[in-house]
């Protein structure tokens, strides 16, 4: 996805102040200046409102792929005491909202049904739907203004880019053979993340190549005839899912695959939201693959950038045995 425009006005409407955006379906959507009930009904947009407002603004919210692990839910429980009050199910009915007597929804571009009746209630919906790490920050900007948090969302945007940044410096002038050769596996062992998707653009900032950009769609399942063909360096496998990555190890038909033969198969951390979809801790899922890309040649101290995020993004200090967690001690 382009650049979502982003447009505020702030005007006083029946008396009451109101700020227009354009969300990144391109609808421009007149929302309240400092909406005070506030709903996700798309997982995606989840993490972005913690980062944005008190968790008592948040009234309901979708916390899809949060693994029910004591450690993720101590700290998911210090950012929200109340976040499991707060779960909606898979399918968000406007009733629902209007129930919980929302005034403002952040939903994705799949739902622009929903966003079209909950116009006719009265309620505003911002859509959004980052794929590519610049839609992220577009994101990102996007929902700051929306809620009134614009310098909050340039220090976000900032966070990004300092860590991008340094990552460039380390891997921009490698040449194609110094760049693994990069796999992504989801749910099955023979389910692989497309070039289309944003698992892809992650490998390539993180200094790798990956090895399905030119599969269309998006999770696609194969035979192990076509991976031996990529014959991947490096198998990444995303956190949530059965597969880990002793499966492939002991397993015989993956026997002959370079990654599998070296060792470099791994299953990615997580201890709130996934690393490799397009929220804002997605910059910690690059930086965790830059270092297994390139090991030595990153210097970035990891558990120093992983505790500062979780503090900037979600004011959340986390405890040794989480830092552990996500470094996989």
């Amino acid at each position: 996805m382009g650049k979502a425009l982003i447009v505020v006005l702030t005007f006083a409407v029946l008396g009451a102040a109101q700020v227009l955006v354009v969300d990144q379906a391109g609808r421009e959507v007149l929302i309240p200046s400092q909406p005070q009930r506030i709903a996700s009904a798309f997982g995606v947009a989840t993490p972005y409102l913690y980062a944005f407002v008190p968790p008592e603004n948040i009234v309901a919210a979708r916390y899809l792929g949060l693994p029910d692990h004591p450690l993720s839910r101590a700290v998911m429980t210090r950012i929200d005491p109340n976040y499991t009050e707060k779960a909606l199910g898979a399918e968000i009915t406007v009733e629902e909202l209007v129930a919980r007597d929302v005034d403002l929804v952040f939903a994705g571009l799949k739902h622009l049904d929903l966003a079209r009746v909950l116009s006719e209630v009265g309620i505003p919906s911002v859509l959004i739907g980052p794929e590519t790490f610049e839609a992220v920050k577009d994101a990102t900007l996007l929902i700051g203004r929306a809620l009134g948090q614009e310098e909050r969302a340039q220090d976000l945007v900032q966070f990004y880019e300092d860590v991008l940044s340094r990552l460039a410096e380390a891997t921009s002038s490698l040449p194609a053979e110094k760049r693994p050769k990069v796999l992504v596996l989801g749910t099955a062992p023979l389910r692989v993340a497309s070039g289309a998707m944003y698992q892809s653009r992650m490998v390539e900032l993180a200094g790798g190549i990956s090895v399905t950009a030119e599969l269309p769609g998006h999770w696609q399942n194969v035979n192990i005839e076509q991976i031996l063909i990529w014959n991947p360096d490096v198998i990444v496998i995303v956190p949530y899912g059965q597969v880990q990555a002793a499966d492939l190890l002991s397993d015989p038909i993956w026997a002959e695959v370079e990654a599998v033969k070296t060792g470099r198969v791994y299953k990615m951390p997580q201890l709130l939201f996934a690393w490799d979809t397009p929220i804002p801790e997605s910059v910690l899922g690059i930086l965790w693959m830059a270092g297994l890309f390139h090991p030595g040649k990153i210097e970035l101290d990891f558990a120093e950038l992983a505790r500062g995020f979780y503090w900037e993004f979600y004011r959340c200090e986390l405890k040794e045995e989480e830092l552990s967690a996500l470094l996989g001690r």
